[in-house]
C-alpha cells in the first residue's frame, strides 16, 4: 500500500491521514527495542532523529523522513531540493510515544524521491540541547540490512509499531515516474502490514538498533507500477508482489558526511542524487 503522499496519486488524501483509530500492534516489539526512542511525528508523516557516528553533542540534531512527505504536489522523478528554510512542526518523542519537544524552525538540507525517497532536516536545537529535553537520537547504520535481518518500523504518527523479517532488496523498484535502488522488502504478511501514516518512518535493525532504512510505499493492487510498486531485477523482468512493502536505503547519507561532520552532496563519494545542472 503506497503510503501518504504516493497514496495521494490515486486516492484520496484523507483514506491515508486520517486513520479512525489505532490497531493492535502487528508484531510487539520487546522492551529492550524502546519503542519510540528517536521517532518523531510529522504533518501525515513519521520520521526519526538520526546521528551518524561522528557527531558532537553541539551539533544541530537532524530528522529524517521521506521525500514524498516534503510536500505537495510530489518531486519530480528526477528532483532534488538542497537548502531550503521551512516552516515545519515536528513533534520529537519519548520512548512511551509522548511527545517530548515539538520543533518548528527547520532547515531542509536536502529531499528527492530518486535513488532513495528521503528528506533531511536539519534543526535549530544541538543534540545537547534535544537531549535535555527527553529526547534521544537513533544511530544511523553505515550499511542497509541484509536477506533474513530482523527489523521493527516505529511509526511516530501512529504511535504504533511493526515488526517483521526483511526478504532482500530489489534492483530498481518503480511507482509512476520514480525509481528507487535497492529497495528493501518489508513482507507484510510476515508482519510488516505498514499503512498510510508510517512514511518516513525507521527501519530499525533488532540486532543493533540501528537505523538501516525508512519505510515509503508498497502493495494495494490495482495498475503494475502506477497504483503499486513494482519491482525490476536485474534482468530487466517486472513483477509487481501482493503483499510486499518497501523502504529505502539510508546509509548513503552517511556517504555525504565530511570531516567537519556536516551533509553536503559536495563530500568526496556521496551516492545521494544532486540537482540536475
Amino acid at each position: 500500500m503506497p503510503l501518504p503522499g504516493l497514496r495521494r496519486v490515486v486516492a484520496a488524501v484523507a483514506l491515508l491521514l486520517a486513520g479512525v483509530s489505532s490497531v493492535a500492534l502487528a508484531a510487539p516489539a520487546s522492551a529492550a527495542d524502546d519503542r519510540f526512542t528517536g521517532t518523531a511525528r510529522l504533518p501525515g508523516c513519521s520520521g526519526s532523529v538520526v546521528r551518524w557516528a561522528p557527531a558532537r553533542p553541539t551539533d544541530p540534531a537532524v530528522v529524517i523522513t521521506n521525500g514524498h512527505c516534503v510536500r505537495s504536489p510530489f518531486l519530480g522523478a528526477r528532483e532534488v531540493l538542497v537548502d531550503q528554510r521551512q516552516w515545519r512542526r515536528i513533534e520529537l518523542l519519548e520512548a512511551d510515544g509522548g511527545v517530548a519537544l515539538t520543533v518548528r524552525g527547520v532547515h531542509l538540507r536536502y529531499a528527492s524521491m530518486y535513488r532513495t525517497d528521503l528528506a533531511v532536516y536539519e534543526l535549530r536545537e544541538t543534540y545537547a540541547e534535544l537531549a535535555a529535553g527527553g529526547v534521544t537520537p537513533l544511530e544511523l547504520a553505515v550499511e542497509g540490512p541484509s536477506r533474513g535481518d530482523r527489523i521493527r518500523i516505529p511509526s511516530g504518527y501512529w504511535g504504533e509499531q511493526r515488526a517483521c523479517t526483511t526478504t532482500g532488496t530489489v534492483h530498481r523498484l518503480h511507482e509512476r515516474a520514480w525509481d528507487w535502488w535497492d529497495s528493501i522488502r518489508l513482507p507484510a504478511r510476515d508482519g510488516c502490514a505498514i499503512r498510510g501514516g508510517y512514511s518516513g518512518s525507521p527501519i530499525v535493525s533488532r540486532a543493533t538498533g540501528e537505523v538501516v532504512g525508512i519505510a515509503n510505499t508498497g502493495y494495494v493492487g490495482g495498475r503494475r507500477c502506477i497504483d503499486s510498486a513494482c519491482e525490476e531485477d536485474r534482468r530487466g523482468t517486472v513483477v509487481m508482489r501482493k503483499d510486499m512493502n518497501y523502504g529505502q536505503q539510508t546509509w548513503w547519507l552517511t556517504t555525504c558526511v565530511g570531516a567537519d561532520r556536516r551533509f553536503s552532496l559536495e563530500t568526496p563519494g556521496c551516492r545521494l542524487a544532486r540537482p540536475r545542472g
